[in-house]
């Protein structure tokens, strides 16, 4: 059995922020290594391959937003319609394109960084048309599955659609005849215009002006997230605004070059000829003039908005309205920075949980939880002297001056009920000081959640923080080392269990142990809870099985059988596939199932019910069957053994190491035995540790026990000698029986 102290139920993910906080960032989500950026192989001058090098402003872009959040950008170019499907089935992590409402039903997108328009292209000679209706019963080639594609399909008149596998084909497509006319992204089919030096026209004004964005797969909604928060990043840091003036003259090739210079030349023969007809055309030159200057004007205003915008969408979450978190800290910097010396007026920082979010969100759906985070968020907006942000997962931050914290929350609470009654919800919060518990506002901010995770812990409203809910070095240092994998020093020992009705060593329990090289020897009660509670327990498990197959191959080849019993931990029952664990060391060892069994903690039990019974039923099929350790010390109901395939009850230590000067303990004991007999179920005793105990559990029935009595831990190689010294002879029982 792991030596382990359980922590109350509900406190795992607040252990985990406590454990980790010093070590991780604000967002958790860890980004695989390689991001897979799809894109269109001829599309100048966002994406495109040249001499086996791909080139464009949305390569560089992707690049650059990757290694802001810590990963790297790999790029896979084809033909559209195929780009779009390998996105769709999950080929492709990320792809830029147009945002459509009908795209945003198949895809997440981030927030747009760019924005185009489209034109009708054909050749000169060719009869000229003003907009999309112009093009009923002409052949138009259109890009498939771009956006210009599903807007003409969608269109009630709409010409003879000649679908092309790029924009270059759709080009290609009206130069050789098989098109009259083709709608393509005006951005890109300049750009190859003028890369081919083809004689192509742009029919009529530009239309179905769009935003460019990242879109990423419906199902991978963590990616979508930590791309947008890169993407605001590298706008909010100025890196975006550097990268597209490196592209300004591709991305802006019409106001360049292309517009004016054939303008201005005919102007200047315009002019010769206004001379020579006594000056009929000066005037329309110049109101052509004042309209392109117009429409330069409007052009750079709108540009200015777009630039507003986009700096908004950074900083500013768009359901609430508050300030995001990057955005906050930034303003807290900035106060600190200018009120340095002295401190006139104390402040803090409050984390706010709305604590019922979830129960909400299972009772009554997003929608009803969404409605709630708004409303609070709109009565902490109407806060005088506070700035105010939201974290997300109905959690908030706010910078206030120092006052009551608990008083602040009654009358938020009002507000809400106020309001509307069916929107209120509790509060739990924690809070730190400027400048007491520091004088950035990182390390405030990481006091203050510190103090919200104690608050949930302890059950409490609200707490201020404190330097002793900080985690101890030890702590974070175990942590660390399991999440980055490097773990040395695990082993196993093993405990002999003495089968008191046939005096034979049948079965024993898997231990396990820690020597680290840095460390030294860790406790299993320190180590075992931190991994249970953090989600890590998992590697220890995999190993313990491993080496209980192993050795119980090893000791029944030498005609040695003993059945070895091993911990599981809930996470491991409900989190990991554990059937499959069990199958691949049985036949990685050529194991049987009866070599092994399974140690469940009633907590464990009843924490999925349906989840474990699921587990436990895989396991039972493979024939081998679960023993619920600790009986007597969780909170299960006993329905709980006739619901699940369990075949043996463990009674706990606490009640037999003193049964003989405890006559109550005495009785549960003697109860338990007497009800698993009931039930057709074995009883193992733990913690026997005189002969007087092992004698009394033999009177009363007990199957099985284990303890000091007949043998501490011992390991691998001691305990195959055991076995073997044990195999000739019965184990003396008769020296328990004076």
């Amino acid at each position: 059995m792991y030596l382990s102290h359980r922590l109350p139920a509900g406190s795992a993910s607040i252990f985990i922020f406590l454990c980790l906080f010093l070590a991780r960032t604000v967002y958790s989500y860890e980004p695989p290594p390689q991001i897979l950026f799809g894109g269109d192989l001829a599309y100048p001058p966002l994406e495109w391959m040249e001499k086996n090098q791909i080139n464009g402003f949305n390569v560089d872009l992707a690049r650059e937003v990757a290694h802001i959040g810590g990963s790297k950008a790999e790029h896979r170019l084809g033909n559209w319609p195929d780009t779009i499907h390998a996105l769709e089935q999950g080929h492709l992590d990320v792809v830029p394109m147009y945002y459509s409402l009908e795209r945003s039903r198949k895809f997440i997108f981030t927030q747009a960084y760019l924005y185009s328009s489209h034109a009708i292209y054909a050749l000169p000679t060719t009869a000229r048309v003003s907009s999309i209706d112009d093009l009923t019963n002409k052949k138009v080639a259109v890009e498939e599955e771009s956006f210009a594609h599903q807007q003409l399909r969608h269109l009630a008149k709409k010409g003879d659609l000649v679908l092309t596998s790029n924009t270059l084909s759709a080009i290609e497509s009206v130069m050789q005849g098989s098109a009259d006319y083709a709608v393509l992204s005006s951005l890109a089919a300049d750009n190859l215009l003028r890369l081919h030096e083809w004689k192509l026209a742009r029919m009529g004004p530009p239309f179905w002006s769009r935003g460019y964005a990242f879109a990423v797969n419906k199902n991978k909604p963590e990616l979508a997230e930590w791309l947008q928060d890169s993407l605001s990043s590298a706008i909010a840091n100025g890196n975006y605004q550097t990268l597209y003036q490196k592209w300004q003259n591709d991305l802006e090739p019409a106001q360049a070059d292309n517009r004016w210079l054939p303008f201005f030349s005919s102007a200047f023969a315009l002019l010769l000829a206004a001379f020579a007809l006594g000056g009929s055309w000066y005037w329309s030159l110049k109101r052509k003039v004042e309209q392109r200057t117009q429409e330069l004007s409007e052009a750079l205003a709108q540009r200015a908005i777009a630039e507003q915008e986009l700096l908004r969408v950074a900083h500013f979450d768009a359901q609430t309205g508050l300030a995001k978190l990057p955005h906050f800290i930034d303003q807290l910097d900035d106060y600190f920075h200018a009120h340095q010396q002295p401190v006139k007026q104390e402040k803090e920082i409050l984390v706010i949980k709305l604590a019922d979010l979830d129960v909400i969100v299972r009772t009554f759906g997003f929608a009803r939880a969404e409605m709630i985070v708004s409303a609070f968020a709109t009565h902490l907006l109407k806060l005088d002297d506070t700035l105010a942000a939201y974290l997300g997962r109905g959690v908030f931050a706010l910078f206030v001056n120092k006052s009551n914290a608990l008083e602040l929350f009654d009358r938020l609470s009002n507000a809400m009920a106020e309001s509307d009654p069916g929107l209120n919800s509790q509060f739990v919060g924690g809070s730190a000081y400027w400048p007491e518990h520091g004088r950035s506002a990182g390390k405030l901010m990481r006091h203050a959640e510190t103090a919200l995770a104690m608050s949930e812990l302890r059950r409490r409203r609200w707490l201020a923080y404190e330097a002793a809910m900080e985690p101890s070095r030890v702590d974070l240092d175990i942590i660390s080392i399991f999440i980055d994998g490097n773990v040395q020093g695990i082993f196993p020992v093993f405990q002999p269990q003495l089968d008191l009705r046939s005096g034979k060593i049948l079965s024993a329990e898997i231990l396990v142990r820690w020597q680290h090289p840095r460390l030294g020897l860790v406790p299993p009660n320190v180590f075992i809870p931190l991994l249970e509670n953090s989600g890590l327990i998992e590697q220890v498990t995999e190993q313990m099985i491993d080496e209980a197959v192993r050795v119980a191959v090893l000791l029944r080849k030498r005609d040695l059988p003993c059945c070895i019993s091993i911990n599981i931990a809930a996470y491991d029952l409900i989190e990991t596939n554990l059937a499959d664990i069990v199958s691949q060391a049985l036949v990685r060892y050529q194991g049987l199932p009866s070599d092994i069994k399974l140690e469940l903690t009633e907590t464990s039990v009843a924490s999925d019910p349906q989840r474990v019974k699921q587990v436990l039923t895989q396991l039972s099929e493979l024939g081998i069957y679960s023993s619920v350790d600790d009986f007597g010390t969780g909170y299960s109901s006993l329905s709980y053994l006739s619901m699940f395939p369990i075949r043996e009850l463990k009674i706990d230590r606490t009640f037999v190491s003193d049964m003989l000067g405890n006559p109550r303990n005495h009785s549960i004991v003697r109860s338990t035995i007497l009800m698993a007999r009931e039930l057709g179920l074995v009883t193992v005793a733990e913690g026997v540790e005189d002969d007087q105990t092992l004698q009394m559990l033999k009177k009363d029935g007990c199957d099985i026990a284990q303890g000091y009595v007949i043998a501490r831990p011992l390991p691998e190689a001691e305990f195959i000698e055991f076995m073997r010294a044990h195999a000739a002879q019965l184990f003396d029982i008769s020296q328990f029986m004076k």
